[in-house]
């Protein structure tokens, strides 16, 4: 049951990936790369003020960590388990249902904290080694703030989304 809905996702992962974010707001490239540079702009400043270190280093991290994170997390909603727990959560192993209004936003807004975990853990795990010389509950601290500040951003844009919708009269 499991592999024809990974098959699904491989034949059309554009629906739901997973930059443990950014991607579940849009098809577009374009706009994920958009979405992206705040994300990047918001996670370094935080790195260059908790862990005392350089913006070129802080931006090196933050655009580091994210592209993996980006790349692991796509990976896991592509293989079966994104089928699985997707199938389990939301009832569908099609997550985002075209014209379903309001489910596309508050399926995102609850994806959204997986997907926080997700990264918080995995961009710590980068950062420990990319920050040897700093205090190590200093970087997971780091990591956990700064994944917080553009979560929520992410947050408010599906937030926003799901306003929207209603305004223009979809819900």
């Amino acid at each position: 049951m499991l592999f024809p809905a990974s098959s699904f996702y491989f034949g059309n992962y554009s629906l739901y990936l997973a930059n443990a974010g950014i991607p579940l707001f849009s098809q577009s490239v374009f706009y994920q790369i958009l979405l992206l540079i705040p994300v990047v702009a918001i996670e370094a400043f935080v790195y260059k003020k908790l862990l005392k270190t350089t913006i070129k280093k802080a931006i090196l991290v933050a655009l580091g960590t994210n592209f993996l994170s980006t790349i692991v997390g796509g990976l896991l909603v592509l293989l079966p388990i994104g089928a699985f727990v997707g199938t389990i959560i939301f009832g569908s192993t099609v997550p985002v249902q075209p014209g379903s209004f309001p489910f596309p936003p508050l399926e995102i807004i609850v994806t959204l904290i997986p997907m926080f975990l997700f990264s918080v853990v995995l961009e710590s795990l980068i950062g420990r080694s990319r920050f040897k010389a700093v205090e190590q509950g200093k970087v997971k601290q780091s990591f956990l703030l700064a994944n917080a500040f553009t979560y929520l951003m992410l947050e408010v844009l599906a937030i926003t989304q799901l306003i929207k919708g209603y305004i223009e009269g979809r819900g």
